[in-house]
């Protein structure tokens, strides 16, 4: 979006008061990995740091299956952001969503919030689900991006056992059937998440409704899961997901979506009442009025510093950015690592800028690819192409996704539950809350 020129420093933040010129405004837009990244790495910075998100929490996308399948609880992968920046003094955090942004003005506006100009935006808003058209998608599928996401779709498999609890009928509707798409990381996680649910917990939670009856099919258009692994992992893969009951179809494309079937462009039917949708992003909505030439999956396309060319004080970094390995000369997966590093990278760069400092091109620390697939199953590839299955890669996995959490109290929150969950097989975050109207309202 475009407009008339404006002196950047010519409003009045509502964060951080009067603008005196002398210390110039770094906005960053979405805090997730690649925004959170951006901001910390401005903490001795003598700028105003001003974060921007629709949440007034940090979501750690990487184990929202673990709470739609009731393993982990909410407070485990959702995290104040403000309390991420109570030593940062030259942080302001504000709750509201972007409505626009004119580059040539540096301003962008908000739903409430006054309009904020800026010396420097660094754009980490995160990317949507692209339902590549399918018909019936946005309306009956379950995505599995946001927190909110993986709450509707845990709470919408604890209902549909407890009407085919009171309602034996609907099992042989497929009620208890369970389509996850897409055979990446997403997918294959969520499918053996939810396989363990079933086979774990709800077989004595429900000892009346026929577990043999439901299934849970991992529906991948390609020829094989786990595209990005070696032979030997996709083997073990589907050898770990047929030893938990889902069935992978592959070369299969969803066609269309109803609330209780699914058709694939075979032809084929499958009857289920939920489809959990882990095929892909596309940058969101807003990216598009920006009046730039967008690459694959509507993404910005950077310079090697990050930067939108023709407006090199603004940094797009994250799911949103179309990054290109200096290495591969690929465009780097849209992958949680890749957002904190691009994100981090973004922040020193101007920390450096501003300190009158050279400033280097961005480059990925490629750390390998893993996933989960069960309780002792995991798998890992490292960067040189070792690999790592089952009870070793799991350890592996879990010491990183640690790490990664924000804080010591969402690391004891993980363990805890994890550490549950591998004991007794018990999963405490499978209830559902709803909250009614107050009752001078009803």
């Amino acid at each position: 979006m475009t407009g008339g020129q404006a002196d950047p420093r010519s409003l009045i933040s509502v964060a951080t008061g009067p603008d005196n010129g002398r210390r110039p405004r770094v906005l960053v837009l979405g805090g997730g990995f690649a925004g959170i990244g951006a901001a910390q790495k401005l903490k001795k910075s003598d700028v105003d740091v001003v974060v921007v998100d629709k949440h007034d929490y940090h979501t750690f996308q990487p184990l929202l299956y673990q709470v739609a399948t009731g393993l982990l609880e909410q407070p485990a992968v959702g995290h104040p952001i403000r309390d991420l920046f109570h030593d940062q003094d030259n942080a302001r955090i504000h709750q509201d969503q972007v409505t626009s942004i004119d580059l040539d003005a540096r301003e962008v506006t908000f739903d409430e919030l006054k309009p904020l100009t800026y010396d420097y935006l660094v754009f980490a808003l995160g990317a949507e689900v692209n339902f590549f058209g399918v018909e019936g998608a946005a309306d009956h599928a379950f995505p599995l991006y946001t927190l909110p996401d993986a709450v509707r779709l845990k709470n919408h498999v604890l209902r549909t056992w407890e009407e085919a609890d009171r309602k034996p009928e609907l099992v042989e509707d497929g009620a208890l059937n369970v389509v996850v798409v897409g055979g990446g990381p997403t997918g294959v996680e969520t499918a053996g998440a939810m396989a363990e649910l079933y086979n774990g917990v709800f077989r004595k939670d429900y000892p009346d409704v026929p577990r043999d009856r439901a299934k849970i099919i991992l529906v991948e258009a390609g020829p094989e899961l786990f595209p990005m692994f070696k032979e030997d992992i996709r083997r073990y893969t589907e050898k770990a997901l047929a030893k938990r009951g889902v069935e992978a179809m592959t070369g299969e494309v969803v066609e269309s979506i109803t609330p209780r079937r699914v058709t694939l462009k075979s032809g084929k039917v499958l009857p289920a009442h939920t489809l959990v949708w882990g095929a892909g992003l596309q940058g969101n909505e807003l990216v598009q009025s920006l009046g730039l030439e967008l690459e694959r999956g509507n993404r910005i396309g950077v310079d090697e510093e990050l930067r939108i060319p023709a407006h090199p004080e603004v940094y797009v970094v994250g799911d949103v950015a179309a990054i290109t390995d200096q290495k591969t000369s690929q465009v780097l997966p849209q992958l949680g690592s890749v957002a904190l590093q691009s994100g981090e990278h973004a922040g020193k760069t101007i920390a450096g800028r501003l300190a009158g400092k050279e400033t280097k091109p961005f480059k990925y620390r490629d750390k390998g690819t893993m996933a989960a697939i069960g309780r002792g199953s995991a798998v890992v590839q490292m960067l040189g192409g070792r690999t790592m299955k089952g009870k070793t890669a799991s350890l592996a996995w879990g010491t990183v996704h640690l790490a990664l959490l924000p804080t010591n109290e969402d690391r004891a929150k993980a363990v805890v539950d994890w550490a549950g969950a591998g004991l007794t097989h018990q999963r405490s975050g499978r209830i559902t809350v709803d909250v009614g109207e107050p009752a001078e309202k009803r």
